[in-house]
């Protein structure tokens, strides 16, 4: 734990020194605003933010492990944790880990499913690595079908679709969708038609004992920042262009407006929504098209790279948890010998982050 030693006031912000060094700067209505006593014990505010004066100043400050406040609308002091104020104003203690291929190929990160529901520190570094990585590949699953569920039983919900509660990843005579046939399926992410797009994917392995069909799998904000780095331009085109996504059945019309690469408002990137086979004609001047289809070429060939993808092999009792919104994922193609099945659901990133966050409690570190 470390102390605040100082404090500067300035006209609309307080600067703050922590013991080891860092120093931040807090407006003077948001530390009102977020003041331990104006929140009920269930963590929900109960005063009206609205209600604060646009140019509220403190009466007096004081530091320590507590920073304690005495506003000039309230005659009690606030008070805020030292640490708490540390984390809470954008400084990660859990940064989110990008990766190539290349250096991930030897240490995927494997955990068992009874050691997850049996062991919390164990169930922890699952959904640790799920949120720093974007991926977890889990065994000793049992091969009977559903039992996909006992794994997002782990940490939340089911994120139901038309797909339904579940879906059949195998040969189809008049399939709905590629996934369902036994060809090659290049980098990509599900369902970007959606809006929300699912956060989460489960893509568990019944049998395979067919040849081929090899799992890959692609951190796509890795990729984004190799394609900023080669081509800036083509990375603001995929960040600033959107394109429509869509998926039409019997009973369903899906439409989604959306950039290729998502970006945070630093600029970085922080989400990816590629998938050649739902993304629709583009509608873009003639003398802009050309531009955006290089750039689209340029990100698909990096993600096709073979330096910036793991691959494996899932076999029966196997599944693979991943940050839809983060990792690609395809397959090598496979032969019509043998038997291929896996089932495959949807979950939502928040309901992991959420258990993560309940077990990480004791140790101070929040994704």
């Amino acid at each position: 734990m470390t102390a605040i030693i100082a404090s500067v006031a300035g006209e609309r912000s307080l600067s703050l020194t922590w013991s080891d060094g860092l120093t931040r700067e807090f407006a003077y209505i948001w530390l009102r605003d977020n003041a331990r006593e104006v929140r009920h014990a269930n963590g929900q505010k109960i005063i009206e933010t609205t209600d604060i004066p646009l140019d509220i100043k403190p009466q007096s400050v004081s530091t320590g492990k507590l920073l304690e406040i005495l506003w000039q609308d309230d005659p009690a002091p606030a008070s805020y944790d030292a640490d708490w104020l540390r984390r809470e104003h954008g400084l990660p203690t859990q940064p989110r880990k990008r990766w190539a291929g290349a250096d991930m190929q030897d240490q995927l990160p494997r955990f068992s499913l009874s050691d997850c529901q049996t062991n919390n520190s164990v169930l922890r570094q699952m959904l640790d690595s799920v949120y720093t990585l974007g991926f977890a590949i889990i065994h000793d699953v049992p091969t009977h079908e559903q039992s996909l569920f006992d794994v997002i039983d782990l940490f939340g919900y089911v994120r139901e679709t038309n797909y339904g509660r579940l879906f059949d990843v195998r040969v189809e005579h008049n399939p709905s969708n590629m996934a369902f046939t036994s060809a090659t399926l290049s980098a990509h992410t599900d369902n970007p038609y959606r809006n929300p797009v699912p956060g989460l994917q489960l893509l568990h392995v019944l049998a395979n004992s067919a040849a081929g069909g090899e799992n890959t799998l692609v951190d796509g904000l890795w990729v984004a920042e190799q394609l900023r780095k080669l081509d800036p331009a083509a990375f603001d085109l995929l960040a600033n262009t959107e394109v429509e996504f869509r998926f039409q059945s019997d009973d369903v019309d899906l439409h989604n407006r959306t950039t290729i690469i998502g970006v945070d408002r630093q600029g970085r990137a922080n989400a990816v929504r590629f998938n050649n086979r739902s993304m629709q004609a583009l509608d873009l001047p003639a003398d802009e098209t050309d531009e955006f289809y290089a750039a689209h070429r340029q990100f698909s060939q990096l993600l096709e790279d073979t330096g910036n993808r793991v691959m494996f092999k899932l076999a029966a009792g196997e599944a693979m948890l991943f940050d839809n919104t983060r990792i690609l994922h395809g397959r090598l193609g496979y032969t019509g010998d043998g038997h291929r099945h896996l089932q495959g659901c949807y979950a939502d990133l928040d309901s992991l982050t959420s258990k993560l966050r309940v077990l990480q409690r004791d140790t101070g570190n929040h994704p």
